[in-house]
């Protein structure tokens, strides 16, 4: 009787090790993606054959997809609701000498920095977050980093939603720099949280992973159309401020509250699991027990994680998310909420009110889901690895078109994109080539490594977006001063 020690399926010994016993079970995948377990007792051929289609297990009423487009949403949210609540950070640090709060050609220093010290404070700690997660995060259960991340940035948020209703004038530079902490703790948890569900959704069919994608598009629909619709109420900014804030709020909690729901489903555990048949693990197990006793000959399978192995199958897709997300850094938020309208000052409401919500934060999240969106209906090409690449190499030339749009103030360099329509259509190219290219590599990479490996290949895919965020948010601050 031979036995074979795997970490995917069987007992556990007590150097940590799974024993099979292959006189007992006899575990093969066919073409169609079913995994047979036969009984082959005493040369018994199939007598016992078991099939267990990983389909039999339906999510009924897609209510785990669901939750993976609401965690997408939550993974963002904090972030998409800090940069685009410009209006309102616009009065909180306002130049309190004047009567200007936002003008373009009066912005006091508080505000014209704000936006830039924001991506560094928020990202640098995130970047550092994902890169520890993708080493050292799987020493942790799914539920503390998924649940207890996210019931930090529940609480963490709700912080900043009491600031809301403070009269900050008398601190200003306080409340300047209290925001910057927070958005520095908040962007830590909400790092450990965003690396739980990246590693999650690789162990998940791949519709699942483009569910936390398109989730995290959502987020930023979610956030723009708030804050619209909060500055159309007509309310004071930190009235709206504070119903804006209020719904992200409660999107969290419901987030928390569907996450500690559903994560005990069968459907989830299946998939979630080490094993892919948990559910008849133990009495195989109990039955291999019973043979412990004979004299064995054991064959060790090392199944240890070898990052370099991991990095090599997947580093196409690594470098393509970099540096997608390091061009996207670079111009969103810091330089694009800076862009006004040709018109503005001359007292229209789209000009004036509207034109930086809808035509840079709305248009970006939008063009953003349509782009992740359109990333499983257009067809691949053959040499996908390779596509993606170019295509990220090329978004480098949306940096110097951005610049040249009407970016105020601007004390160094011309103006040569002044009208509106010329703005909106490099937003709507940016938008969409960020969300196409942020799907295909995240889709792709678990692909490339073996089912014990994805939940790494993905943590590793979710370490180089955070380092394509925190050197993009960097180089904001740079291409802020050049202008």
């Amino acid at each position: 009787m031979s036995q074979i020690s795997s970490q995917l399926n069987g007992t556990p010994d007590q150097q940590g090790d799974f024993l099979i016993d292959t006189n007992c079970i006899e575990n093969t995948a066919n073409n169609e993606g079913n995994i047979v377990i036969s009984s082959v007792d005493n040369g018994k051929d199939n007598e016992n054959d078991l099939l267990i289609n990983d389909f039999q297990l339906k999510d009924r009423y897609f209510a785990v997809y669901i939750l993976f487009y609401l965690l997408g949403m939550a993974t963002l949210l904090p972030w998409n609701f800090f940069i685009t609540a410009n209006g309102y950070w616009m009065y909180k640090l306002r130049d309190l000498n004047t009567t200007s709060s936002g003008n373009a050609s009066h912005l006091s220093p508080l505000q014209l920095g704000f936006t830039s010290y924001l991506c560094v404070t928020s990202l640098v700690p995130s970047t550092v977050v994902l890169v520890l997660n993708a080493f050292i995060g799987h020493k942790f259960s799914f539920k503390i980093r998924i649940a207890g991340g996210l019931f930090g940035v529940v609480l963490l948020f709700t912080f900043t939603t009491a600031l809301v209703e403070l009269d900050t004038d008398a601190w200003q530079m306080s409340f300047y720099f209290v925001t910057l902490v927070s958005a520095f703790f908040i962007n830590v948890v909400s790092s450990i949280f965003q690396g739980g569900v990246c590693g999650l959704a690789g162990k998940f069919p791949s519709g699942y992973v483009n569910a936390v994608i398109s989730g995290q598009a959502l987020g930023g629909i979610f956030a723009a159309l708030a804050n619209i619709i909060s500055i159309a109420l007509g309310a004071s900014p930190t009235q709206s401020a504070f119903l804006y804030f209020l719904a992200a709020d409660v999107t969290l909690v419901l987030s928390f509250c569907l996450y500690m729901i559903l994560s005990s489903t069968d459907f989830f555990l299946f998939y979630s699991s080490s094993e892919r048949v948990p559910s008849i693990q133990n009495d195989f197990a109990k039955e291999c027990d019973l043979m412990e006793e004979q004299e064995d000959e054991v064959l060790i399978v090392d199944t240890r994680i070898s990052y370099r192995r991991i990095i090599i199958q997947i580093w196409p897709y690594l470098f393509s998310i970099t540096l997608v997300y390091v061009v996207t850094l670079s111009l969103f938020p810091a330089v694009s909420v800076l862009i006004r309208s040709a018109s503005s000052g001359h007292g229209y409401l789209w000009n004036d009110v509207y034109f930086t919500p809808v035509a840079c934060f709305l248009l970006m999240s939008v063009g953003d889901y349509v782009g992740r969106t359109s990333a499983g209906i257009i067809p691949m090409p053959a040499n996908i690895r390779m596509w993606t690449c170019m295509l990220s190499v090329l978004r480098l030339g949306f940096i110097p078109l951005m610049i040249m749009c009407n970016a105020q103030p601007r004390l160094h360099l011309p103006v040569l994109i002044s009208n509106d329509a010329g703005f909106v259509f490099v937003m709507a190219l940016f938008a969409f080539s960020n969300g196409y290219l942020s799907v295909i590599p995240f889709a792709q990479a678990p692909k490339c490594v073996m089912r014990e490996e994805q939940e790494t290949a993905s943590s590793l895919m979710a370490a180089g977006l955070g380092i394509g965020l925190a050197v993009g948010g960097a180089l904001s601050s740079v291409i802020v001063r050049i202008l």
